[in-house]
């Protein structure tokens, strides 16, 4: 049986670690195993599962969440006031008994001349830890102290967690074991609180001739004593809390900025995976303009996702575009699929992009991706890149977003990492059966449209075209700055249209930005024996970034005919074309003289 010991009241926070109950209990290796077989980078979990934290505890109706990762690299007196601050020599007295991977901090944790790397995730527009931190279902509890909570799946729609797994991210990406969070809230009353805790979870060990779970935990111990009393620690709590995170190295926080920061000790991740993990799998999100992340390295480093210039993950967002009704499908090499309902529920939509080979005949998508879709339900992860058949031609790639209506089915089916739908989940189980329906459904419907796509692609052709290849050389170049253009040759096509240029495009200067203007004219061809034709013109104007056609300018273009919107088309005008020209006028918004700009004129016949 247990007999605690009263602490002292004015005891500061130190470490507890968690003595075997008689009944047995998780024990502190449970927290960390359940993600660390994901087949993930760890880097990638982390981002993953952080973020997803952060993003299921938003403020209702506040900005978009902000995420940052800050990595610090600690020595000399830094690391001297951090290692007392924290209290790990009371961990390290053990360190034989926990039997720790190695190489990790504690065999140079007194000496001050060895870096100890630490990792501060810090959230903003968000609830942080909030609720009674004694009471079982606030955040706090299920947050720092429980596991394989499913309560959320329960209580809350449309998030990523279920499982209660999440937290384990932190710890597994610790050398050591150890966190702390540091949490800005509100209580049960709605009154401001501050928040601090530090958790360690080990294997389950023998120290000074007691067993122990492997879970501590760093806090005030106020266990009242006496035969089989469970130990009960509390958090550090306001101006203490406050006090006792900055000396831990948390950014601090005022009484109005909510959100909880979590410190990883020891960390054994780079900010460059780090960064890495955030694009490839919270781009939908960050496209979407629905998080901020920042990346900071030890050095002071700043950097930010950038998935639109990521070139592995363009056709996925482009296939998300299509999905999305941002992008029109040419069905040619774009696909827009929506799933039928299932009775009265919505499925959800899927968008498909053909690729295209490299000069070096490869593609930008890897291997393991290729042929694969981006599955993406409500909080704009990407659960999966999905892939369960062999790949053919032509290579393609996707994106299914599914619809609102069944992302909690969707949810269920997720193991903790989050990682797939898998229809023989047991949380699918209903009276029914439909829930395991709908999933069988979504996965089939995906992979029968990405098959179908396929066969209706156009196939590309074995080699580029020399003359288009040579018109996006010169398109592309012909605006860099300094540079002035030549006339441009102009592709072949097998439809009855001329186009030619009246006037080539070229910048002018306007109040130190560049302006580009162009003048085309466009007619049926003189030997062909058509009298008129309805064609569809667009004009676009991409900025280059990086060789890479980003982001289009606004352009003005009038016309010397009458032209229509075509509603099947955004972006696109109906013209009449004769063997009369119709000339068309444009110009752009002013841009940077830094820029790279190409000028694309498109026409093609209606029908």
């Amino acid at each position: 049986m247990l007999k605690l010991v009263t602490p002292d009241q004015d005891a500061r926070a130190a470490w507890s670690f968690e003595l075997n109950p008689p009944m047995g209990g998780a024990a502190g290796e449970a927290f960390t195993n359940t993600l660390a077989s994901s087949g993930m980078h760890p880097a990638a979990v982390l981002a993953r599962e952080a973020i997803q934290n952060s993003v299921d505890a938003r403020v209702p109706g506040g900005n978009k969440v902000a995420v940052e990762f800050v990595a610090k690299s600690l020595s000399r007196a830094e690391k001297r006031k951090f290692v007392q601050a924290s209290g790990l020599d009371r961990v390290r007295e053990r360190s034989a008994e926990l039997r720790l991977a190695e190489p990790n901090c504690f065999a140079s944790l007194s000496d001050t001349s060895k870096p100890l790397n630490l990792l501060y995730i810090d959230d903003f527009n968000t609830t942080g830890l909030e609720g009674d931190p004694k009471y079982p279902d606030s955040k706090f509890y299920r947050f720092m102290l429980s596991l394989g909570d499913g309560s959320k799946e329960h209580s809350e729609e449309h998030t990523g967690g279920s499982y209660g797994f999440g937290k384990s991210v932190y710890s597994s990406n610790s050398a050591i074991l150890t966190m702390f969070a540091y949490s800005r809230t509100v209580n049960d009353k709605g009154e401001p609180i501050s928040l601090l805790f530090g958790c360690g979870y080990f294997r389950k060990h023998k120290f000074a001739e007691r067993h122990y779970t492997g879970r501590s935990w760093f806090g005030i111990e106020v266990s009242s004593g006496g035969q089989g009393v469970q130990q009960e620690i509390d958090p550090l709590m306001n101006e203490e809390a406050d006090r006792v995170a900055a000396e831990l190295g948390f950014a601090a926080r005022d009484g109005k900025q909510m959100g909880t920061s979590v410190l990883i000790v020891d960390s054994v991740v780079t900010t460059e995976d780090i960064l890495k993990g955030v694009e490839d799998w919270w781009w939908p999100r960050l496209i979407s303009n629905g998080l901020d992340v920042t990346v900071v390295d030890s050095d002071g480093t700043r950097d930010f996702p950038r998935p639109k210039k990521r070139e592995h993950l363009k056709p996925f967002i482009d296939a998300y575009y299509l999905a999305v009704g941002q992008s029109p499908p040419n069905g040619k090499t774009d696909f827009r699929k929506p799933f039928n309902r299932i009775e009265d529920t919505s499925i959800g939509v899927a968008g498909y992009k053909i690729l295209d080979k490299r000069d070096n005949d490869d593609y930008i998508v890897s291997d393991d991706r290729l042929d694969s879709v981006a599955l993406i339900r409500a909080p704009l992860m990407v659960v999966a890149y999905y892939r369960q058949w062999n790949v053919q031609s032509p290579a393609i790639v996707g994106a299914f977003v599914a619809d609102d209506e069944i992302d909690d089915v969707l949810r269920s089916a997720e193991p903790p990492a989050h990682d797939r739908w898998d229809p023989t989940a047991r949380r699918l189980q209903d009276a029914t059966g439909q829930n395991k329906s709908i999933v069988e459904r979504v996965l089939g419907a995906i992979k029968r449209n990405l098959k179908t796509s396929q066969g209706s692609a156009s196939p590309p052709p074995p080699s580029r075209p020399k003359k288009l290849a040579l018109l996006e050389k010169t398109l592309a170049a012909f605006l860099t700055p300094g540079k002035r253009a030549a006339r441009l040759p102009v592709d072949p096509s097998s439809a009855p249209i001329h186009l030619f240029y009246e006037e080539d495009p070229h910048a002018v200067a306007v109040d130190g930005k560049l302006r580009l203007r162009a003048s085309f004219s466009v007619r049926l061809k003189a030997e062909d024996d058509v009298g008129e034709m309805l064609a569809r013109v667009r004009v676009t104007c991409p900025v280059i970034e990086d060789g890479q056609t980003g982001d289009n300018l606004k352009l003005s273009v009038s016309t010397t005919a009458e032209s229509t919107a075509d509603e099947t088309r955004p972006g696109w005008f109906l013209v009449r074309l004769k063997h009369q020209s119709i000339t068309f006028t444009c110009e752009t918004e002013p841009y940077d003289p830094l820029w790279t700009v190409k000028f694309v004129p498109e026409v093609e016949p209606v029908g």
